[in-house]
């Protein structure tokens, strides 16, 4: 098997490496400058799927809400926002981290509550029409 791999690679010509490298660099670039999402301007808090608040991002405060399983801790810090202390097992939803990019969100399923960061335009994508 490992033969049949290096005898794959010893005929493939350096004009064809060329190619090769060429359309990775192009694909890597091309993600970089595709995937970058505008910096953040507004935060919703939503509680079971009803929007609870809307802050600004450019603000340091810390709130609390009180889910389905007990208390949500929320920090925004200049730009960015974190779940700090939930309720639920897991705790994915604080492992997510920071988030600052505009339609970033991070979800605590089992207290029913998730954060989303909005930019200062709607963006819509192919659900939406």
């Amino acid at each position: 098997m490992i033969k049949e791999i290096l005898k794959f690679f010893n005929t493939i010509k350096a004009g064809d490496w060329f190619i090769i490298i060429l359309f990775c660099a192009l694909i890597i670039v091309s993600t970089k400058f595709l995937w970058n999402l505008p910096q953040g301007e507004y935060l919703e808090i939503y509680k079971n799927n009803k929007i609870l608040a809307t802050y600004s991002l450019n603000q340091k405060i810390t709130k609390i809400i009180n889910g389905a399983k007990g208390d949500t801790k929320i920090i925004i810090d200049n730009g960015r926002v974190r779940f700090v202390s939930a309720p639920c097992t897991k705790k994915y939803c604080i492992h997510q981290g920071w988030i600052n990019k505009a339609n970033q969100i991070i979800i605590c399923i089992p207290n029913k509550i998730s954060i989303s960061i909005l930019g200062n335009k709607k963006n819509y994508d192919s659900i939406n029409y």
